[in-house]
């Protein structure tokens, strides 16, 4: 019965709309046409064949090049006029996720440390519009959206002679992106373990605390590796008498990071390090393991 409503609903509007484009003296061809945009939830995140992504924030290009926030959805009409459009949804993105057009920049301060962003998802089409109606009937285009974060874990152990002199571990990673087009996001089995970004930056870890398993432990949300440069951690031992006690270790950890982008992309990267502390307030690589492992928290917000 509702789809039959609305049937009949449609056809009203489509006679009204196209008596009045004709009453105007308009051009056939410069008529709008109705058409409609369907954001959807990415493919990793889906329960069907093809979900609806809801309540997505979407903003439409238009011809004259001005930006217009635009309701959307397979139930929302949306009359356009002939010229090229581009549609860019959104989903779950906190304060430090900003967007221009196509690209997706996060808060940093003045040295480039960056602030975490949310677990969003998003994405963008393009699409022309020939002008006047086609058929009487309205044109649907999809939005594909995809996973945009993921959490890097720095998970550490100490073990040795002067394991209970550890008071608390730092860390930094660089090569981190900070700015980068929607599409260079994170999808399962995709083409390229990572993208140039547009601009990067670092983030720092502070491990004051172990967990159950004696790790001390950090997470940060990145929005990717930039494919430019290497990936480097810094670890920071900071021992109990001061800081001419600490030690700082070094290491490429961009092989430890392949398949950030494209490998069971819902659950978080995990690096795992075993340190042995020594007597002489040394430290050194015991154990290392890198990879992706489960973690509750980390499926994108649908």
């Amino acid at each position: 019965m509702m789809k039959n409503i609305c049937k009949i609903t449609c056809a009203v509007l489509l006679l009204l709309f196209t008596s009045s484009c004709i009453k105007s003296d308009y051009n056939a061809e410069n008529c709008p046409g109705l058409y409609t945009i369907t954001p959807l939830v990415p493919e990793e995140l889906k329960q069907g064949s093809r979900e609806v992504l809801t309540n997505a924030n979407t903003s439409i290009l238009y011809p004259d090049k001005l930006w217009r926030k635009t309701e959307v959805g397979p139930d929302k009409m949306l009359e356009l006029t002939k010229g090229d459009y581009q549609a860019v949804s959104l989903k779950g993105e906190n304060e430090n996720v900003g967007l221009s057009g196509t690209v997706v920049t996060l808060t940093s301060d003045e040295t480039g440390l960056i602030n975490d962003p949310s677990d969003f998802v998003g994405g963008y089409i393009d699409f022309n519009v020939e002008g006047g109606l086609v058929d009487w009937g309205i044109i649907n285009y999809d939005l594909p959206t995809y996973v945009q974060t993921r959490p890097l874990v720095i998970k550490v152990k100490t073990a040795g002679n002067n394991a209970a002199l550890v008071s608390a571990i730092t860390a930094t990673v660089d090569g981190i992106t900070l700015s980068r087009d929607l599409k260079d996001a994170f999808v399962e089995g995709g083409p390229q373990d990572r993208y140039a970004a547009l601009k990067r930056g670092y983030v720092t870890y502070t491990l004051g605390e172990k967990d159950t398993d004696g790790y001390y432990t950090g997470a940060r949300r990145l929005l990717g590796l930039d494919a430019n440069v290497k990936q480097n951690l810094a670890l920071t031992v900071h021992y109990q008498g001061g800081e001419e006690n600490n030690r700082v270790l070094n290491f490429d950890i961009t092989s430890d990071l392949s398949g950030f982008h494209t490998k069971d992309i819902l659950k978080p990267w995990v690096i795992r390090i075993t340190l042995s502390a020594g007597a002489d307030f040394s430290a050194t690589i015991q154990d290392w393991a890198a990879g992706p492992e489960e973690w509750i928290d980390a499926t994108p917000i649908q």
